[in-house]
């Protein structure tokens, strides 16, 4: 329904009586917010500087005619939604398909009769509110939908960042031993489907309860994250993998590695710890903090028998490894072998 007072109507036309008989007309039908323009000029000027709902449009005019300004209008793509309605004393059927051709929504013959003119400015108002609602309603969506996926990307970030956390160790920063179960399962697939090596080292501080014990939790926590640190700068491929196992216990995956590289890898994380110099008075082999290292290798292409093999097996292999580098004196590298 149109609202009278909302809707803004322009009366173009050179001929200063037909402007005030029109805007007698429309004022009588309780429209009263009506610009008028003496020539088709001064009408686009208006139009340019506020918003018009309906153009009642003279044909005969000086300069630019009635259908030159609608042409106009029509190639404006802001101003081509105005609704026109062609007012002429011309009573001829070509004409009125012209204009209707053109763009326009109506056409009126002079004289006007009342109950007419209502019906048709009604009419044209009626569908110009109709399409505004339509671009405000589709405005309306696109913004929600832009707000939306701008929420749905938050959300991604958010999710991946829980994601992150939750294969985090909250202390030291590498993965978590749950991380390492699903790394070891894909990486393990991996090997096995690849006919290729895995390597598992497992490493932990020497007498770390006797650390904690003379220095305190606060240092020994302190310990486990400078130790992390070295040892993931010693970790370069992307695939190689650093997760704190339990306790002061680390371990790391190294995807398509044989013993000798497993080794020197290994090596270099124990000398790295070494040389942190972390005063450990509480020491039974040396005055710093020092750790042993355990290594296992399953390679797939060597035996046929490991086709049978288990994830699990790496793990309790490289653990047996560890116990020998302990037993042996500790701060030291060893690899496990079935001979042993």
């Amino acid at each position: 329904m149109t609202d009278l007072n909302q809707s803004s109507l322009l009366i173009v036309d050179d001929d200063k009586m037909n402007r005030e008989i029109l805007h007698r007309h429309l004022k009588n039908l309780g429209y009263t917010n009506i610009a008028l323009a003496e020539s088709a000029k001064a009408g686009l000027e208006i139009i340019s500087s506020q918003t018009i709902d309906l153009i009642l449009l003279d044909m005969m005019m000086p300069v630019m005619n009635g259908l030159e300004m609608l042409d106009y209008l029509k190639a404006n793509i802001e101003w081509r939604i105005i609704p026109v309605i062609i007012i002429s004393a011309l009573d001829e059927k070509e004409m009125m398909l012209s204009c209707i051709e053109k763009g326009a929504e109506d056409y009126l013959i002079k004289p006007y009769d009342r109950v007419l003119l209502n019906a048709r400015v009604s009419a044209c108002l009626d569908k110009k509110m109709l399409h505004d609602h339509e671009v405000l309603n589709k405005q309306k969506l696109e913004a929600a939908y832009k707000e939306l996926a701008v929420a749905y990307y938050e959300l991604e970030i958010i999710k991946n960042e829980l994601d992150a956390l939750s294969h985090r160790d909250g202390l030291t920063g590498v993965a978590n031993r749950r991380y390492f179960d699903t790394v070891l399962e894909r990486e393990w697939n991996a090997a096995k489907r690849e006919k290729k090596s895995l390597s598992l080292i497992l490493f932990d501080i020497d007498y770390f309860k006797k650390y904690n014990d003379t220095y305190g939790h606060l240092a020994g926590d302190d310990c486990l994250c400078q130790i992390a640190i070295v040892a993931s700068q010693v970790i370069k491929r992307p695939r190689d993998t650093l997760a704190r196992y339990g306790g002061e216990e680390f371990a790391v995956i190294l995807p398509d590695t044989n013993p000798l590289g497993a080794s020197i890898c290994a090596e270099r994380i124990r000398y790295e710890i070494e040389n942190l110099n972390i005063s450990h008075i509480s020491s039974k082999i040396n005055p710093y903090v020092t750790a042993s290292l355990g290594i296992s290798t399953i390679s797939f292409h060597l035996a046929l028998h490991q086709e049978n093999a288990i994830a699990q097996q790496l793990i309790k292999e490289a653990d047996l490894a560890l116990y020998q580098a302990k037993r042996e004196g500790r701060n030291c590298v060893k690899v496990w072998s079935s001979n042993e």
